[in-house]
């Protein structure tokens, strides 16, 4: 009997520390396939019938790259540009190069009313939602409004104080 009760506790003793393995390993995997959400940082309006990208300050979100392409058709066209330096921006107007910043592709060279487009700001750690966007939308637009993104690539208007205060919240 007393075998018997030896060989069910290394038999508990072995499944805990096959169990425990097995919960680390998953726990591990779990916070290695995390990545940082995007923040609600960039919102579009228009200026002169042009799209301008408005970008909030967050403590979290250093900006890389800025990219506004076409979604249809295929293959997208898109204008890109990097950051060089130290040279931050609040706001751009596409097409017009922010001061320390390089043009990386410029395969986008006007707006279709007819067409989708999509703006993205990518940073070093986080990357903002981004805002797909219409010409019609834009110049929709009231004074002070602008579009900003929401869930599966819908967006709103919104006036620019409250897309400051949400970004602000949420950084």
């Amino acid at each position: 009997m007393r075998r018997a009760d030896e060989r069910m506790s290394r038999r508990g003793a072995g499944n805990r520390g096959v169990v425990g393995i097995l919960v680390m390993v998953a726990a591990l995997a779990g916070m290695s396939a995390c990545s940082p959400a995007d923040k609600p940082v960039l919102a579009v309006r228009a200026v002169d019938g042009r799209p301008v990208l408005l970008f909030a300050e967050c403590a979290v979100f250093e900006m890389e790259r800025i990219s506004v392409f076409t979604i249809e058709p295929t293959p997208a066209a898109s204008w890109t540009v990097d950051r060089e330096g130290d040279a931050e921006v609040t706001s751009v107007t596409v097409f017009e190069l922010p001061p320390g910043w390089t043009v990386d592709e410029q395969t986008l060279v006007a707006f279709d009313p007819a067409v989708e487009y999509s703006a993205a700001a990518y940073g070093t750690q986080r990357d903002a939602i981004p805002v797909h966007f219409t010409l019609d939308e834009l110049t929709a637009l009231g004074p002070g409004d602008v579009l900003v993104p929401e869930a599966a690539g819908k967006r709103k208007a919104v006036t620019e104080t409250a897309f400051r205060k949400r970004a602000k919240k949420t950084c």
